[in-house]
Parts: C-alpha cells; sequence; structure tokens
C-alpha cells in the first residue's frame, strides 16, 4: 500500500514528534516501507546559530536512531530555508514529491485557537499535499 514514508520533523523535538516516530516506524515495518527523514532549517531569532554541518550532523544522528529502533530503512533531508516560518509548509510539500513519497506521516498539536486563522504544518499538508497525510497527536 505505502513504499515510502516522508516523515517532516522538528529538530527541537517536540513531544508531537517522538509520538509521531513510533507511528512512522510502525507503519514503515507493517509496510516494508522506507522512511525519509525531512527537516527545514535556517537561522531564526532567538535561535542559536547552527552551522550546516551540525544541523547535518544532529539530524544524522536522530535518522540513524529511528533505523535502529524501528529495523527499516531510513534516509534523511536537511532542507535549508531563509525563512523557515515562511517556507516551511510548501518546502514539505514539493519535498514530499521531489522523493516520490506516497505517505506523510506528522506530529501536530491539539487544535488551539489560532489554528482557526492560521493552520497548523499538519493541516497545511492535508488540505495540499497530493499524498496521503497521517497526522499524528
Amino acid at each position: 500500500m505505502f513504499s515510502h514514508i516522508m516523515f517532516p520533523v522538528d529538530l527541537h523535538l517536540p513531544p508531537e514528534v517522538r509520538r509521531a516516530a513510533e507511528v512512522a516506524a510502525e507503519v514503515a515495518k507493517w509496510q516494508s516501507a522506507k522512511i525519509t527523514v525531512v527537516s527545514v532549517t535556517g537561522s531564526q531569532p532567538g535561535d542559536p546559530v547552527q552551522t550546516h554541518a551540525a544541523i547535518n550532523k544532529e539530524l544524522s544522528a536522530f535518522t540513524e536512531h529511528l533505523a535502529k529502533d524501528s529495523g527499516v530503512e531510513v534516509d534523511c533531508r536537511n532542507i535549508h530555508s531563509v525563512d523557515v516560518a515562511a517556507e516551511v509548509d510548501s518546502a514539505l510539500n514539493h519535498a514530499a514529491e521531489e522523493i516520490g513519497a506516497d505517505l506523510i506521516v506528522v506530529g501536530t498539536h491539539a487544535p488551539r485557537i489560532t489554528d482557526y486563522i492560521f493552520s497548523s504544518h499538519a493541516g497545511y499538508l492535508v488540505k495540499h499535499s497530493k499524498v496521503s497525510v497521517f497526522a499524528v497527536r
């Protein structure tokens, strides 16, 4: 049914990401699918400046841990953005098409009042992606 799962991550690893990682791993095992971990990063006010190498190291460590725990093939891709807040949704949507994912497993938070005005990242993917999206709370 699914052969390639895209798993977007925030490298700060909020609880929603950890839970979604478990779900992505279980679905990948069940479907014999590959996982590609995708992160959109860049300099943001208030964040310590990280080099591209440091970000890739952190992303690779997360990827290796997920592969070891799940026993499935896991790859990673970091997308650099000049303005993460403005570009993250479209960058993730484009990445899913580019890597040929047929399922996106994404962590999300419970609805908040601001979600009625601005869509969450998961909400954006659900509305705009051409592939199936599994939003995990």
